[in-house]
């Protein structure tokens, strides 16, 4: 099912789409926890990243299992073997990163709110009205800054991830090529 796509591989299709949109959904990430003001606007991009990161690096570490087999089967005097399974290694990490990142990111876009008009950073109204002040505002205030950290971090840890099993298969592509 994962093997081949129109005639190619269909790893070598997929991968470029890991290897861009995990990044720009790192920075959709990043940008959605760093800045309330823009959480509005960014709420939806950010669960669009997250599934199409999550789904396209499912997808990218099954059809390159099936690569992986054929290339050991077809290819294997010709292949850096060590290097493979490295890249092989690093890709089953990043598809557990990113499905951790899809999780993550569509929780924190419902978790997470952008801050109501009136509303101070502390997350109490400028009044004295009911609320103000109270312990529960506090919780809530930390609860938020806890999921934004904890999507900053699973964000920057999936771009990580991808990062290092790119390189990991380009070194198994192009090895001895320099």
């Amino acid at each position: 099912m994962f093997d081949y796509f129109l005639g190619l591989p269909m790893h070598a299709l997929v991968l470029h789409a890991v290897v861009v949109l995990v990044p720009l959904s790192t920075l959709v990430a990043l940008a959605f926890a760093a800045r309330p003001a823009w959480r509005r606007a960014l709420r939806w991009p950010l669960v669009a990243g997250s599934l199409v990161s999550g789904v396209t690096a499912w997808v990218a570490a099954e059809s390159g299992e099936a690569l992986e087999k054929r290339v050991v089967v077809t290819r294997a005097s010709s292949t850096n073997l060590e290097l493979l399974s490295e890249h092989t290694e690093w890709g089953d990490r990043a598809e557990i990163v990113c499905a951790v990142f899809l999780v993550v990111g569509v929780l924190a876009a419902f978790l997470l709110r952008a801050p109501r008009r009136g509303v101070t950073d502390t997350g109490s109204s400028s009044g004295t009205g009911a609320g103000a002040g109270s312990g529960g505002v506090a919780t809530r205030s930390g609860l938020q800054v806890g999921v934004a950290v904890v999507l900053a971090v699973v964000a920057v840890a999936a771009l990580a991830a991808v990062a290092v099993a790119g390189h990991a298969g380009s070194a198994v592509v192009w090895d001895g090529l320099a």
